[in-house]
């Protein structure tokens, strides 16, 4: 079973990465990201209201996984923390996504594995595997093919700021991955996915509405915002693929090395399908060695 569910979980996480490419271009970033967060939080919010103030409605295995924990003021200090690492993602992502084709920014995302390896091995020194080495190897590979196929739609990786701000989302994202596994293990009071997930998208809107108030609003004139339904999509999207692949991790049969290959490679090809047909975008041959390479240097790393 938790295979389906990794398997719906990654195809809806395509879906969010189909419909952040159509509600970004041409689009104010900052208010796209504050509705969104605003409609995660919100269905996110009852369940909250519900675990304080009517407990007992979690009563059963299936319910008791919804259950938001109640916590100390440091423990939401520790995720507000997790909070800014993700918010300061998206505005690196969003941002690239806006510039750039989704058949590069798919692949160049995908690299995120082999940055979480090669920071484990930086940081905590953990010793990679000749897998893991293979695949960090094809990774730094497939970039370099990803940097000659920009080239033919005039992106050069090495002076582009989008591609930049791609990969700092990427090491964010990692470094993120890596706070995940401190709040679920190391502090003292380690807390549920789903209370972490919770809280998360309830200080994400947060610290999105003061960036909203503060940098957008004064300037709402030059940087104009269009409403499209893609926000909605784009949040109920990401917002189901998370509970969903937390149901998943949490059956004991799960394999939580495969479920990352899981949710990498489908999410990369339902994006990357969706850009050849729905947005039509170019020079798709010379993009297919490098997908190809990322997908292989996925399977060395997760396995």
């Amino acid at each position: 079973m938790w295979v389906v569910l990794s398997l719906v979980s990654a195809v809806l996480l395509g879906f969010y990465d189909i419909f952040k490419k159509q509600t970004v271009v041409g689009n104010a970033i900052i208010p796209v990201l504050f509705y969104s967060t605003m409609i995660s939080g919100l269905l996110f919010l009852p369940l909250v209201l519900l675990s304080h103030y009517k407990p007992f409605v979690f009563e059963g295995d299936f319910m008791q996984k919804l259950y938001i924990e109640p916590l100390d003021w440091q423990q939401h200090l520790f995720i507000m923390g997790k909070t800014a690492l993700i918010l300061a993602s998206w505005m690196f992502s969003y941002s690239a996504m806006k510039h750039l084709p989704i058949t590069v920014v798919g692949p160049v995302n995908q690299l995120r594995p082999a940055i979480t390896v090669i920071l484990m091995f930086c940081v905590f020194r953990e010793s990679l595997t000749w897998l893991q080495g293979t695949g960090v190897v094809l990774a730094i590979i497939s970039f370099y093919f990803m940097n000659r196929s920009g080239k033919l739609e005039g992106i050069n990786f090495k002076s582009n700021k989008w591609v930049y701000m791609l990969l700092g989302s990427a090491v964010l994202v990692a470094l993120s991955g890596m706070y995940d596994k401190f709040l679920l293990n190391y502090i003292d009071k380690p807390m549920s996915p789903t209370t972490i997930q919770a809280w998360y998208t309830i200080y994400d809107f947060l610290m999105m509405a003061v960036l909203f108030l503060l940098i957008w609003f004064p300037k709402r004139k030059k940087l104009q915002f269009e409403w499209r339904w893609g926000i909605v999509a784009m949040a109920v999207f990401v917002t189901v693929a998370d509970v969903i692949y937390l149901t998943g991790l949490k059956q004991d049969a799960a394999k939580v090395v495969l479920i990352p290959l899981i949710l990498y490679g489908v999410r990369l090809i339902v994006s990357f399908v969706y850009g050849i047909f729905g947005f039509k975008e170019q020079n798709i041959r010379s993009k297919i060695i490098p997908l190809l390479m990322v997908l292989a240097a996925l399977v060395c790393l997760c396995i």
